[in-house]
């Protein structure tokens, strides 16, 4: 028999007291019941998002549906946005905002290393006329953690009109983000990353400038239609306590649950907690023969390059072969990259287990790692 463990950067572990709440009879999405149960979700969303009082707007679908929900809102037909893109998702919000028919502007680096805001101050001043600038937050496919604060501030040096997005997917509960003192004008995530609930619901808030460029646009008839992904009418609706059409309720009352217990840790101890058990997942990698892969790492994600002879695949492989589930390499890092990860329902013990289930496959695949050299890493880690 073997025990299952789900430690990848999304979908993550669920408490189980989120998977009662979804065991819960299903609240009539037109009730009172469920006005009371979404009002009290999106004020703590808020507050989880560190924009007490604002719209954070819920909608039913991937991380993804959020950031085109946001992109549509803001940007005109035709318009610019520059793309910084240094992993699988800065390419998809490239990819996304071209298929819209916006003019693309790229800002690219290397997988592994992180923007320097000096580079988007440059790509400013040479691309006058920027509509959006588009950046993930946490790059869950490199394990880079991009300087959002730096970047924003550049933006808002360089081109005061643009408006600054954020895929903040797998940063959003996991490290810190504040996108009022940042001057943020979009922030989308998702439910199955540090918030602790299984996929299928997407987050959106937008700045009171995006909200008034939003309004100016749509009254000169100037966006890209949408109709399911309209967060101007989601955001009269839900002021209303009602969503513009029937709601993942039972993920809705999950989230209640997930949300309460993030609360009641407290977000910076949640974000200091984080931080810890990924670097300590980090130090039994480098003990196990493997070296870190993000310049700038991101907490929710332990990037580790493999050395020669310890192909990434056959390590997942042996993993999974034991009921560990971790993350591939995407890509051109396939062969080589390792994306471990205990965002979810996990504490130290779950970093030890990991550290050992990465030295038995280094032994395995014939790599000479001591017995015990990760699980120790691990501890002397947590312990600092």
């Amino acid at each position: 028999m073997l025990k299952p463990r789900l430690l990848a950067p999304g979908p993550v572990e669920v408490p189980p007291a989120v998977l009662e709440a979804m065991a819960r009879p299903v609240v009539h999405h037109r009730s009172d019941a469920f006005v009371a149960l979404f009002g009290r979700v999106r004020r703590q969303l808020a507050e989880v998002a560190s924009v007490r009082g604002d719209d954070v707007l819920i909608v039913t679908g991937s991380g993804t549906s959020g950031f085109e929900a946001g992109l549509l809102a803001v940007v005109p037909s035709g318009g610019t946005v520059l793309s910084l893109s240094a992993g699988k998702f800065g390419e998809r919000w490239a990819s996304m905002s071209r298929r819209f028919g916006f003019h693309v502007v790229e800002l690219s680096a290397a997988w592994g290393s992180a923007i320097a805001p000096e580079r988007v101050r440059e790509a400013l001043r040479s691309n006058p006329g920027i509509d959006a600038v588009t950046t993930t937050h946490s790059e869950t496919s490199t394990g880079v953690l991009h300087d959002v604060e730096g970047i924003a501030r550049v933006v808002r040096e360089e081109a005061p009109d643009a408006l600054m997005l954020v895929d903040a997917v797998t940063s959003l509960a996991v490290t810190e983000l504040r996108p009022h003192e940042w001057g943020l004008d979009g922030v989308f995530s998702g439910s199955q990353k540090g918030l602790m609930v299984p996929p299928g619901l997407a987050f959106a808030y937008l700045s009171q400038r995006a909200w008034e460029r939003s309004d100016a646009l749509a009254a000169g008839n100037a966006l890209v239609p949408s109709y399911y992904l309209d967060l101007r009418r989601e955001r009269e609706r839900q002021r209303a306590g009602q969503t513009g059409t029937t709601p993942a309720v039972s993920l809705i009352q999950a989230l209640d649950v997930a949300l309460g217990m993030l609360l009641e840790e407290g977000l910076e101890a949640v974000w200091r907690r984080r931080a810890a058990l990924n670097e300590a997942l980090l130090a039994a990698g480098e003990a196990a023969g493997m070296a870190r892969y993000a310049e700038r790492p991101s907490p929710a994600v332990a990037a580790l390059r493999t050395p020669e002879g310890m192909p990434a695949p056959e390590v997942t492989r042996l993993l999974a072969a034991q009921g560990v589930r971790i993350g591939a390499g995407q890509d051109a890092a396939k062969a080589h990259l390792l994306r471990p990860s205990v965002l979810g329902y996990c504490d130290r013990f779950d970093v030890v287990t990991l550290a050992a289930a990465l030295e038995d496959a280094a032994r395995t695949l014939g790599v000479d790692v001591p017995f015990g050299a990760a699980t120790a890493a691990a501890l002397r880690s947590l312990a600092a």
